[in-house]
């Protein structure tokens, strides 16, 4: 992600970081992303640490639901191909 890229040497970081918060635009900027990506990222990122609101999925348990819908799809895939199969070899042996 663009934001975990970004350095800055210990000189910047320091006077960086001592003045007065920045808003999310204006960080955003900066770093050269949307403000709604950055947005997101850090919302994500509090869902990460545990600190989401119930329901909300961290980013492990939505790549395992990605994993887990593909999974579903490609079986239910070999399913109707193993379906029209039967239909196929049944017909064939009434023949």
């Amino acid at each position: 992600m663009a934001v975990g890229g970004i350095r800055r040497s210990s000189s910047a970081t320091r006077s960086r970081w001592s003045g007065p918060p920045e808003t999310v635009t204006e960080v955003a900027r900066e770093i050269g992303v949307s403000a709604e990506g950055l947005r997101n990222w850090v919302k994500q990122n509090t869902i990460d640490r545990g600190q989401g609101a119930p329901g909300e999925l961290t980013s492990a348990e939505q790549e395992e639901l990605r994993r887990l819908r593909r999974q579903n799809r490609e079986q239910a895939e070999t399913i109707e191909v193993l379906r029209k199969a039967a239909v196929f070899f049944a017909k064939e042996s009434d023949r």
